[in-house]
């Protein structure tokens, strides 16, 4: 069945790369039609994991946004009061994955990650307010560690020092220099490569690298832009 399922995870990154979509190691990024600069977004990181869809219950919109496994999807706006955000399978409203209470204050932004699989460890979700510095010399880049078969990460972005990133959790805005900046990632135990490759930063700007699938199968990382 893995080899299937990894037949046709290869089959999506090829078609999401001709469509400009992000994946690969060296990632992506972007999203879709609907995309805004604030309010809140899925992080699918979970290999086996259905499609999902994030819901508030603020707006009369019964699905803000649909993700795939590895999607690049961005966020999509929120109202500025409070509400509850929901994580569901894609098409049944009912058969809810995460919900966490938030009061949405204005210019803020939320991405819900979900990780995990459906064998060893269940599908699980966490919620991240993304808090990006107030002032960005060069670029920043954030790595998110939803990969499974690796407790904790390794990671170093271009010159900075490394940071060691539990499963599920991420590294706070690592400063960098804007441009083509080197990503390298490392199981902690025992060194093994998840992620080595440069992504392209623009000045000024802040990234999520988002790390999705499970080390020594299939790794995909996604690039998406924080500002």
């Amino acid at each position: 069945m893995k080899i299937q399922l990894l037949g046709v995870l290869c089959a999506l990154a090829m078609v999401s790369a001709c469509g400009g979509g992000g994946g690969g190691s060296g990632g992506g990024g972007g999203g879709s039609e609907g995309d805004s600069t604030y309010g809140v977004r899925a992080l699918h990181a979970a290999i086996d994991g259905a499609p999902v869809d994030i819901a508030s219950t603020a707006t009369s919109s019964p699905v803000l946004s649909q993700q795939f496994f590895a999607g690049t999807k961005s966020y999509r706006s929120l109202p500025t009061t409070g509400q509850t955000l929901s994580l569901t399978r894609a098409g049944t409203p009912g058969d809810v994955i995460g919900s966490f209470a938030v009061t949405v204050a204005p210019d803020e932004r939320y991405s819900v990650l979900l990780y995990g699989d459906t064998s060893s460890f269940g599908l699980r979700t966490r919620l991240i307010k993304d808090e990006i510095p107030a002032t960005i010399d060069g670029a920043v880049l954030r790595v998110v560690n939803g990969v499974t078969r690796a407790a904790d990460v390794t990671v170093t972005v271009g010159g900075a020092a490394s940071e060691v990133v539990a499963f599920g959790e991420n590294t706070t805005y690592i400063p960098t220099a804007a441009g083509s900046v080197n990503v390298v990632v490392v199981r902690s135990a025992d060194g093994y490569p998840v992620q080595t490759g440069p992504v392209e930063l623009k000045p000024g700007k802040a990234y999520t690298l988002l790390l999705a699938g499970e080390v020594g199968y299939y790794v995909k990382t996604v690039l998406f832009s924080d500002s």
